[in-house]
Parts: C-alpha cells; sequence; structure tokens
C-alpha cells in the first residue's frame, strides 16, 4: 500500500475506542495483530487514524450526553441526501469501515434521498418512526430539514447533521468542514492566482445547498473587492460529466475566460476537459482533492504554463467521525456540538504528496483508505 503523508498529531482530545474485544476484532480484521498483552496504549495507538490524525477544532457548547446516554445495541440511521458521485462512494465505505469497530451497533440503517428534498426530509421522519437512537445526514438543503431534525432533536434522539450544514442549531452535534472559511482561502487564492484582474466564471453543487452558497459568498466578495468580473454562476451538481458539459455553454458564451471558481474537484475536472476540447488554454482553477484533477494536472501541465490550482481537501471520512461521535454521545462520553475540520490546502507545490496516480480519477485524495478497498469500490467505474 502507498505511504500517505498528512501530517502530525493536532487534536488533543479525538474520539478513540477503549481497549478491548472491538478493538481487538477490528484490528484482526485488518491485518493488525497486538500481542495478548498490548497495553490499552498499545491498542489505541494501533487504532489510530486520519480521523485521530486530522487537525479538528471542538467548538461549541458542550453536548448534554446524560440526556442521550443509554446502553446498547445501538440502532442508527444515517439519512444521505444522495449518493450519485465517488465522494458519496467513499463516504459509504468509510461508515461501513467504521461500523466495523463497534459492536454495540446492533443495526444501521442508510437510506438516499436521491437529490430530492421532499424525500429527504420523509426518509428521516421513517428513521424517527422505526425508533433509532441517532440520526446523521448529509442534507441536501440545510433549510428544508431543519425542522425535521428539531423534532428528532427534541424526542431525544442524537441528530447530527456533517458535510453540509443545516440552518439552525437544533440538532446535537454538527462537523465538517466550515464553507465560510473555505470560499474566503478559495477566493483569496484564485485573486492572487490572477493577479487581481480578469473574469471567471464559477461551477457550484447541488442547486440551493448550503455549502456551495456560504463558500461561493465568501469568495465572491473577496474577488469584488480585487475588481475581478465573475461573468456567470452555474450548478454542477458535483458532477464532472454535467461540468464538462455546463463548461462548453459558457465557454460559447464567453470569448474570455481568465479563471474558474468551483468548490468541488470534480466540477474542475469537468470544466478543465471542457477547455481543452474547445482548444482553449487552461486557467487557474479551484476545487478539492478530486484525483482526477490531480492526474490532470500531472499530464497535461507540461503544455499549460497558465493552469494551476489552490484546492481544500474535502473529507469522505466525515460520514465515519459523525458514526463514531454518535456512538460517543449514546455512551456519555464528553463531545461538542461543533467540530470543525481544517484539512489541508493542495497546490501545485505539494500535490505529488497527495496524488494517487494508479487509482481512478473519482477517488478523493485525502483518505486513508487501503488500495484494495479503493478499487473495489470504484470497480467497473
Amino acid at each position: 500500500m502507498r505511504s500517505k503523508r498528512f501530517g502530525k498529531l493536532t487534536r488533543r482530545q479525538f474520539l478513540t475506542l477503549s481497549a478491548g474485544g472491538s478493538a481487538a476484532a477490528f484490528l484482526a480484521a485488518h491485518g493488525i495483530v497486538l500481542g495478548q498483552d498490548a497495553t490499552p496504549e498499545a491498542t489505541a495507538e494501533a487504532m489510530r487514524d486520519i480521523i485521530s490524525e486530522a487537525t479538528i477544532l471542538e467548538q461549541g457548547e458542550p453536548v448534554d450526553v446524560a440526556s442521550y446516554a443509554k446502553e446498547p445495541p445501538y440502532r442508527i440511521g444515517f439519512s444521505n441526501g444522495f449518493s450519485g458521485n465517488s465522494w458519496r462512494a467513499m463516504a459509504l465505505a468509510y461508515i461501513a469501515r467504521e461500523q466495523a469497530r463497534h459492536p454495540e451497533i446492533g443495526e444501521l440503517i442508510i437510506v438516499d434521498g436521491q437529490g430530492d428534498n421532499n424525500k429527504q426530509v420523509a426518509d428521516i421522519e421513517s428513521l424517527m418512526a422505526q425508533n433509532v437512537d441517532a440520526i446523521l445526514t448529509i442534507p441536501n438543503s440545510g433549510t428544508s430539514v431543519a425542522p425535521v431534525l428539531r423534532e428528532a432533536t427534541q424526542e431525544g434522539i442524537v441528530t447530527i447533521p456533517f458535510n453540509l450544514p443545516v440552518d439552525g442549531t437544533d440538532y446535537t452535534a454538527y462537523l465538517g468542514t466550515d464553507p465560510t472559511n473555505k470560499g474566503a482561502r478559495l477566493g483569496e487564492w484564485l485573486r492572487d492566482a490572477l493577479g487581481g484582474q480578469g473574469s471567471i466564471v464559477a461551477l457550484g453543487g447541488l442547486p440551493g445547498n448550503s455549502y456551495t452558497a456560504a463558500a461561493w459568498a465568501a469568495s465572491e466578495a473577496i474577488l469584488a473587492e480585487a475588481g475581478i468580473e465573475t461573468l456567470a454562476f452555474r450548478d454542477a451538481y458535483w458532477e464532472e460529466d454535467r461540468a464538462k458539459v455546463v463548461m462548453a455553454d459558457l465557454i460559447t458564451a464567453y470569448p474570455q475566460i481568465d479563471g474558474i471558481w468551483c468548490d468541488g474537484g470534480q466540477v474542475a475536472a469537468g470544466a478543465c476537459k471542457a477547455l481543452l476540447d474547445a482548444n482553449r488554454p487552461l486557467v487557474p482553477v479551484t476545487g478539492d482533492d478530486y484525483n482526477g484533477l490531480l492526474k490532470l494536472y500531472a499530464e497535461v501541465s507540461a503544455d499549460q504554463p497558465n493552469f494551476t490550482f489552490g484546492l481544500i481537501a474535502e473529507p469522505t471520512w466525515e460520514s465515519a467521525m459523525a458514526l463514531r461521535t454518535a456512538v460517543a454521545i449514546l455512551k456519555g462520553e464528553p463531545t461538542n456540538s461543533l467540530q470543525i475540520i481544517e484539512p489541508p490546502f493542495i497546490t501545485v507545490e505539494n500535490y505529488m504528496d497527495f496524488i494517487q496516480p494508479d487509482l481512478p480519477d473519482g477517488v478523493f485524495a485525502f483518505n486513508d483508505l487501503p488500495d484494495e478497498e479503493l478499487e473495489a469500490i470504484f470497480a467497473g467505474a
């Protein structure tokens, strides 16, 4: 398996499993064998993973875990807003991997909103009717799911939205990256890459999603202040093929595009491939840790002097972190209501630390899944 370098441990308090049967079973299942006399410290060290190594800021108020604590087994539901791209495929792999760590979980129920806000609300209502102890969710719309999450929380169910923010604070805990901070950093990078001038197009994710809205608002303010013109903003659904079609239309409409703002690397890769198909030069672009974009740079950058990127990783392991947090709360372990991940910033200077040239484009590079598992996820893709 390739070596992955993700930095030193910077989070002093992170969720770990206690030494015992569950840890030993998980380690054995993944080819890690400790002696019978292994200390709890040695077992905990062996259980360390990318989550425990990540920079995660614990913010908000402490969760009142006493009001949620109960004896296992736990029934936990996951309302996935949609499952239509490779990021979600890896997130599902991570949550299954995390489930294997926890014999306390009696049942994990996963439902797919299929990109439909009404269906996702109905899915969460169905999970409530099944008497789950916790509900995890990646919301399609932070506005649409807010009322039903409030209702679930009031009924004593642990509610953990993650990845995409939810309106208000009527949930147990939220975790993910900060879209406003991400947008500001991407906006600053793109401004500097363009020398404070020029015209750009912007491509987002699902229509109306709160993450793209917050990230783009922060970026747009910085770019506008610098005098950089935004020619158009389009939804591209975090899908490479759809972004390629959207970008082709923009290329036809605008003869001069100096930069591309994206909050997703799939979208950035699709936009760049549309430029190549149109025999237009590649330009500075933003996004995240999509392997296809990194591979594209390695392939064509020698002939594209203006092609550069500023990327902020979007961890696919947020799903595992959400499940781990839910179990911790149900066990009565101290947890904060807001956990903000600070992922790495990837540029052309350090991208070789992340690129996975022998794996599919759909892989998101900031991960610690074995190559064999990633190959299985993307088999036939």
